[in-house]
C-alpha cells in the first residue's frame, strides 16, 4: 500500500482501528497496477482512475471507474477497474457499497486465469481493511499476512505497494499489543524504502515515527527520541513549508505529526480546553477543537494560530483543512464558511427575537372595577351597561371581562394591555437580535482563511465545521507544501 497520507478519510483508518498514535495512513496504492499487470490485455483500462489516486484525487478516480465499468466487462480490466474503484471509495469513506463491490471482484479473481499476484494482493488488502472496519481485527490480520505472501512471490512489486501491506500488518499486530512482531515489520518495511527511495527519503521518515511511537508507548525513551529526530531532519530538509502547494505523490508528502513524547510538540489544558502545538521548519501550529461551540447552532469550532519564525513568507491554507472524525464513527466532516454560518445565526437569532415580540405583544393585566348598585343588567346575557364599564366582554376590544354582582355592589374584571410587560418584551426581543448580530460579526471576523504570512508574523482565526457531535477527530492544517496533523481524544 502506498502512503496517501495528503488525503482525508484514508488516513484515519489505521488511527480509529489501531488506535495508535503514529502516522497517518499507508494504504494500498494504486498508480503501478497497469505496470505491475504488464502483458495482461486490458490492464491499462485503470491506468487514469489509478494515476488519480496516486495524487489524492478519489472523487476523480471514482468517477473515471465507474464510466469505464460501464464498457469492460469481464478479466483482468474488470478486476483492476473494481478495486481501483472500491479504494476510492474507501478513501473517502464510503463503506456502504464496498461489501457487495468486493464480492464481485472476489468472484471475477475465482474465475479468471493467468491473474498477476499484485491484484490479488490488492484484493485481499482491501477485503483485510474491510473486515477490520466491520470489526474483525482476526481475520483482517490473516488476510493481510495474505496480500504481503502474493506481493512478495510476484515477479515485479511496487515497494510502496509491498510496504503498505506490511504497515497495515504492523498496524494490526501493534493494536492487539504484539509490539515485538509489529516493530520488526516496521523496520522490514523502513529497510525497502530506504533502498528504493533512498535513506534519507520522507517514506524513511514516516517509518521511523511508526517505531518512534511504538518504543514510546512502550517506554524506549531513547529509541523513541532518536527515531523522532532523525524523522524530523528528513521532513525539514525538505522545506516543504515554504514551498507552494501543488498535487504530489502521496510517499512524498510532508506531514508534521503531533506525536507524544515528540521533541517540537507539546500540548497543554486550560479551562477544559486542550491546545495542541506543533514546531517545524521555524513555522509553529497551534490547534484547539471546541465541539460545544457558543453560537446559537451547534457547529464544532478550530481555534488556529500560526506563526511563522522561519526566513520566508508561508501560504496558509493553500488547500481546504481536513477534520476527520474519528469515533464514535469515521467520518469527514464538512468545513462550514464563515459568512454563510453567521447568516444563519442571524436568522435564527431574529426568528427567535420576532416570537418574543409577539407573544409581548399580547401582555395584558387584569383591572377590578367596583361600583355601587346592581345595573340594569348582565352583559353579554342583555342589559345596558353603563359607560362606566367601558367596552367589555370575552374578547371584546378591552380584553376579557367578567362580572358579578353580590350585595348591591357590581364587580367588573377586565383584561387590559400591560404596557410595562410588552417592553420589557420588546427590549428582551432586543437583546437577543443584538446578541446574534454580535455572534455573526464574531464568525465573519474570525474565521481563517488562505493567506501569505510573512516572517515574524503571526494569525489567528476559526474554523467551522459541520459535526459537533463526536469524541475523537483529527484535524489537518495545510501550510505550504506540508500539513500539520493534530489529534484530538476525549472531546465529549
Amino acid at each position: 500500500m502506498g502512503f496517501r497520507g495528503s488525503r482525508p478519510i484514508k488516513s484515519a483508518l489505521p488511527q480509529i482501528m489501531a488506535m495508535t498514535a503514529a502516522c497517518g495512513l499507508f494504504i494500498t496504492s494504486a498508480a503501478s497496477a497497469q505496470q505491475l499487470n504488464s502483458g495482461t490485455t486490458g490492464a491499462g483500462s485503470a491506468a487514469d482512475s489509478d494515476t488519480a489516486m496516486d495524487v489524492g484525487d478519489y472523487a476523480r478516480a471514482e468517477a473515471v471507474a465507474s464510466e469505464r465499468l460501464r464498457t469492460v466487462q469481464g478479466g483482468v480490466a474488470e478486476i483492476a477497474l473494481r478495486l481501483s474503484l472500491i479504494e476510492a471509495k474507501m478513501w473517502q469513506g464510503k463503506f456502504q457499497t464496498l461489501p457487495k463491490e468486493l464480492k464481485i471482484a472476489g468472484n471475477l479473481l475465482a474465475k479468471t486465469a493467468n491473474v498477476s499476484p499484485n491484484l490479488t494482493a490488492r484484493y485481499l488488502d482491501d477485503q483485510s481493511w474491510m473486515t477490520q472496519i466491520g470489526g474483525d481485527p482476526a481475520k483482517a490480520e490473516v488476510l493481510a499476512r495474505q496480500a504481503i505472501s502474493n506481493w512478495k512471490r510476484a515477479d515485479q512489486t511496487d515497494v510502496s505497494f509491498l510496504c503498505g501491506g506490511i504497515e497495515h500488518l504492523a498496524q494490526l499486530l501493534e493494536d492487539r499489543g504484539a509490539f515485538d512482531e509489529a516493530v520488526k515489520w516496521y523496520q522490514e518495511s523502513l529497510s525497502l524504502h530506504a533502498k528504493a527511495q533512498g535513506p534519507r527519503s520522507v517514506a524513511c521518515a514516516n517509518q521511523m515515527e511508526r517505531i518512534g511511537a511504538l518504543a514510546f508507548r512502550n517506554g524506549d525513551q531513547a529509541l523513541a527520541q532518536k527515531m523522532y529526530a532523525e524523522a524530523l531532519s528528513i521532513k525539514e530538509a525538505t522545506r516543504s513549508v515554504f514551498q507552494p502547494f501543488s498535487p504530489q505523490r502521496a510517499q512524498d508528502a510532508v506531514f508534521y505529526r503531533f506525536l507524544p513524547g515528540a521533541p517540537n510538540v507539546s500540548r497543554e489544558t486550560a479551562d477544559g480546553v486542550t491546545r495542541e502545538r506543533i514546531t517545524a521548519e521555524g513555522v509553529t501550529v497551534e490547534a484547539a477543537l471546541l465541539t460545544k461551540g457558543a453560537d446559537v447552532l451547534k457547529n464544532s469550532k478550530a481555534m488556529v494560530r500560526v506563526t511563522n519564525n522561519g526566513d520566508s513568507a508561508i501560504s496558509v491554507l493553500p488547500q481546504g483543512p481536513d477534520l476527520i472524525v474519528l469515533k464514535p464513527k469515521i467520518q469527514l466532516a464538512k468545513q462550514v464558511q464563515g459568512e454563510t454560518l453567521a447568516q444563519s445565526i442571524e436568522k435564527k437569532g431574529e426568528s427567535k427575537a420576532k416570537w418574543i415580540r409577539f407573544w409581548g405583544s399580547q401582555a395584558t393585566t387584569t383591572s377590578t372595577t367596583n361600583i355601587l348598585g346592581n345595573g340594569p343588567g348582565f352583559f353579554p346575557y342583555g342589559g345596558y351597561m353603563s359607560p362606566n364599564f367601558g367596552y367589555g366582554g370575552p374578547m371584546g376590544y378591552g380584553g376579557n371581562s367578567w362580572y358579578n354582582n353580590s350585595g348591591g355592589m357590581t364587580t367588573m374584571v377586565t383584561s387590559v394591555p400591560d404596557f410595562q410587560a410588552r417592553e420589557r418584551a420588546y427590549q428582551r426581543a432586543q437583546a437577543v437580535s443584538d446578541q446574534t448580530q454580535r455572534q455573526a460579526a464574531d464568525v465573519r471576523d474570525s474565521e481563517l482563511g488562505p493567506t501569505t504570512l510573512n516572517p515574524l508574523g503571526r494569525i489567528v482565526g476559526c474554523l467551522f465545521y459541520d459535526q459537533n457531535n463526536f469524541d475523537e477527530a483529527m484535524l489537518r492544517i495545510p501550510i505550504g507544501k506540508a500539513v500539520f496533523e493534530f489529534r484530538f481524544d476525549h472531546l465529549r
